[in-house]
């Protein structure tokens, strides 16, 4: 636990954890770049169809652009998660994220 806090207070400093280097990920071929979402409650479901008819955006649109708000609004943290991983392993974050995203391939 005192190794992750010195991590984590690090990371908060920005010490020896730059940003990632994306051009240094090859990142592998989607094997399904359509994921589906888990199952909604019906009054989310139907709000989400209203919510699609009165923007005139399909569903999977609307899926798609809240994928994208949540990793532009939280992925700061998984990178900090990501660091911390790849600390703990040895690697550079951009292996580790090479790692995580293969285990999908």
């Amino acid at each position: 636990m005192n190794d992750e806090r010195v991590i984590l207070s690090q990371i908060a400093e920005n010490e020896n954890f730059p940003d990632m280097d994306w051009s240094k990920v090859d990142l592998p071929a989607p094997k399904n770049p359509r994921p589906q979402c888990g199952e909604l409650g019906d009054l989310d479901y139907w709000k989400m169809v209203v919510a699609s008819k009165l923007i005139k955006k399909s569903i999977a649109a609307m899926i798609q652009t809240a994928v994208y708000t949540y990793l532009s609004r939280n992925w700061e943290e998984h990178e900090k998660r990501l660091q911390i991983e790849a600390t703990r392993e040895g690697v550079t974050p951009e292996e580790m994220f090479m790692k995580l995203s293969s285990e999908d391939k």
